[in-house]
This record gives structure tokens, sequence and C-alpha cells, in this order.
């Protein structure tokens, strides 16, 4: 009867071993919920495409579905306001961008505070912001004020919008030279490089949503942004090398929390988006959008570097004088 009653219980360890084995290593804080990625802009854009890259990496290692979820308007606050306001399980999480660092020094009124409202958790990579013309005979920059100051009715300069980034640098130019350039904004980047390459508007700053036409010719970039040459055009040299050293900072694409979230599930959550930011095959993607992937150091202070756009952008704000309507 011991030796049976022996039998059945190493054949009963057996089989929950072997349950144990079957069962999923990996969930996410609450298992079988869905992590939803909320994007505050038009699906389709580079940003949706960055959430589909982490998402189908992310889903098979936590095991759980990953929607991402597009919640445009109001330059980015609905998306950004939802995801201050959901529950801090770590579910919900957000792609944050450059409204989050600029809306406050542009004299906007965002419904959540960026720095207390959210957990910055990693940044994703940079989005680099080139001069651009369609008039091939500019050589650079420095010939663009010089004809610019020399035929200053001819020349103006457009934006993908009023008090964006691509405003606010055109302006600091502007500025700086001493010109009286009219400021031409459009609803969005695909108008503005449409009227540059039909020579509507002589200048412009934008994405490098323009990187097919300048490759092919139709736009000459005079400068990007960043503290050294980007890989994407390493011929053309940046904006503090020509003596624009107050414009440096390109976009940015971070990936949030809502404030609240247990240490150990953001940790959870950093560490893994960290180990797909380092797969070539995500930075080759990336790369092939016009964005320049982060490192996935586990070093980088995300915060303190969020909280320096911000005072960097207090100052850029007040020295052009632009403010969102």
């Amino acid at each position: 009867m011991s030796s049976a009653f022996s039998t059945i219980r190493a054949i009963a360890a057996g089989l929950l071993a072997a349950a144990a084995m079957a069962t999923p290593a990996a969930e996410f804080p609450i298992p079988g919920k869905s992590i939803t990625f909320v994007l505050p802009s038009s699906p389709g854009s580079a940003g949706d495409q960055v959430l589909r890259m982490l998402a189908d990496k992310l889903k098979d290692e936590w095991k759980v579905p990953i929607i991402v979820d597009s919640r445009a308007g109001a330059g980015g606050f609905i998306g950004s306001q939802y995801v201050a306001r959901a529950a801090p399980d770590g579910h919900t999480m957000l792609l944050g961008f450059s409204v989050l660092v600029q809306a406050a020094a542009l004299g906007q009124k965002p419904p959540f505070d960026t720095v207390t409202d959210f957990i910055p958790v990693a940044r994703l990579n940079d989005v680099p912001l080139v001069l651009l013309t369609g008039d091939m005979s500019i050589a650079n920059l420095t010939d663009f004020v010089a004809k610019a100051k020399a035929s200053p009715g001819d020349y103006n300069f457009g934006s993908y919008g009023a008090a964006t980034t691509g405003h606010v640098y055109s302006q600091l130019i502007n500025i700086k030279q001493g010109m009286n350039l009219v400021h031409v904004p459009f609803r969005g980047t695909p108008p503005l490089i449409t009227a540059l390459i039909g020579g509507h508007i002589k200048s412009g700053v934008s994405n490098l949503d323009s990187l097919p036409h300048i490759k092919a010719g139709k736009l000459k970039a005079l400068a990007i942004t960043g503290t050294k040459r980007s890989a994407l055009l390493p011929d053309v040299p940046t904006f503090s090398e020509q003596g624009y050293s107050d414009i440096t900072s390109g976009g940015r694409y971070w990936l949030m929390l809502p404030a609240g979230v247990a240490p150990e599930t953001v940790e959870k959550i950093r560490e893994a988006t960290l180990r797909v930011l380092k797969m070539s095959e995500i930075q080759q993607k990336m790369l092939s959008i016009g964005l320049e992937p982060a490192p996935g150091d586990p070093r980088e202070d995300v915060a303190g570097d969020m909280r320096r756009e911000i005072e960097y952008w207090k100052k850029t704000a007040l020295t052009t004088g632009i403010k969102a309507e």
C-alpha cells in the first residue's frame, strides 16, 4: 500500500510540474489584461509606427495583447490627458512627444502637469529637424541669410503650424540675423513640403518626412538639429556648427506612464523597452522612417532629460516671443 501511495504521489508531482511548465512564464502585472499604447496623434504617423514596433516585440514577452489607440486632437493634449487620468496599473502607456515639454513655455495650459502627472519610462528616439529650401542655388545657411537680406521682399519662411518647433526655430534665425521674413503657417508637414518644392515659400523647418525629397534633389537641407551630425544626413552641418548654438533640440519620443505606477512595474517596463530599443532590426526600422533610435542606456536620466528640455523651451520661447493661440 505504501509503495502504491508513493507511486501516486510521484505521478501527481509530475503532473503538477508539467502544468507549471505549460503556464506562461511571464505575465504582466494583471494577467490577461491587455495593454494600451496611446498615440496622441493621427494613425500612420512615425509615432504610430514606433508604437507598433514596440507592441510587436513586447506582446510575446508580456503574454498579453497590446493595442495602439490613436487619441489625436488639441495638439496632443487629448491623448496625453487620457493617460494622465488612467489607472496607474502599468497597462496604459503614452507616446510622449514635444508638446509635453513645450506647452507651458508657449503659453498653453494643458489639462495635466508634465512633471507630476507622468512617469517617463524611456527615451525611444530623437526626431531630427532640418531647415529646408526648394531653391537649389542656395549653397548653405549663410548663403540663405545673405540672399534674404539682399532681397527681403522675395523671402519668407513656412512652418507646419503656428507655435510649432519649426516656427520657433525659423523665427530664431529671423531675429538673430535682423531679417523681417514673413511667416506662412501650414496645416501639417505634407502641405509645407509641397509648398517648398513648388517654390511658394523659400524656407521651412521640417522633420525628416522630407528625407525622400532631399535624396531626390527636390529639396535642399541647409542645417539639422542635434549636437552632432545625423547618420541620416551626414553631409548636412548642424545649426550649432553654423553659429546657431541655441538651435539644438529636435523632436523626441518618450514612453510614459501615469503617475502612481508601482516602481517594480515601472522597472519591468523600462527593462523590456530598453532591450527592444537595442535590437538592430528596430534601430534600422527607425532610421528608415527618419528617426534616430535612442541607445537604450539604462543609466540615462530620462526624467532629468525632460526637465532640461522644459527649461530649454522656456528660454527659447522667451527669445522669440511666440505664444500659442
